[in-house]
């Protein structure tokens, strides 16, 4: 037996689908990386946020990829336990990233293979950057959300330096403080986001 789907039913889940904005995560440090995604992926599994972030990460290792977190010592049990799997970026996605990020500083030799390939993605810090988005959501514009974050993000790389992070080299001493000021970036960096369409 065939269904008819009504055209107006057709719309409301195209209104419904979200917008995908692909963001590359690439952290000088690929521990850092790792689990800055992990944490990142977890905070924007949000139905509130009207943009469909994905997530992928490029490591300079090919070990990396199979280090098990919660077998490091300096990672407190609620950074260790969260579960998201974490993809490696392929070529293909690394060029289509709409935003390219680090938390201890971003990979240098990545930042200049994307301007050598002509790609005008923005690079941030998120721990520098989430305090300048919130700052401006009331002033933020485009048409939406991920316009919105597509501007915050340009003005930001515009005029910041994503090799280093002032705000990480002050938490390096305590390794539980590191990590808990990275899970609260991603969480307010969710929230942040989520504001976008208001």
């Amino acid at each position: 037996m065939a269904y008819v789907v009504h055209p107006f039913a057709m719309m409301l889940r195209m209104r419904k689908s979200k917008a995908v904005f692909p963001i590359l995560v690439a952290d000088a440090d690929d521990v850092v990386g790792l689990v800055g995604s992990r944490l990142l992926i977890a905070a924007l599994d949000n139905k509130r946020i009207s943009i469909a972030a994905k997530v992928q990460v490029a490591v300079q290792s090919s070990s990396a990829v199979n280090l098990a977190l919660p077998s490091l010592p300096q990672l407190p049990n609620v950074v260790a336990s969260i579960g998201q799997p974490v993809r490696i970026a392929s070529p293909r996605f690394s060029r289509n990233a709409a935003l390219v990020l680090g938390f201890s500083g971003v990979n240098a030799q990545l930042v200049q293979h994307v301007k050598s390939i002509g790609s005008a993605v923005p690079v941030v810090n998120l721990c520098s950057f989430v305090p300048a988005l919130e700052t401006d959501l009331s002033q933020m514009h485009g048409a939406n959300a991920t316009e919105k974050l597509d501007n915050a993000a340009r003005r930001f790389a515009d005029t910041n330096d994503a090799l280093d992070c002032e705000v990480c080299e002050r938490h390096r001493e305590d390794d539980e403080a590191y990590w808990l000021n990275i899970a609260d970036v991603c969480a307010r960096f969710a929230v942040a986001v989520s504001k976008l369409d208001s």
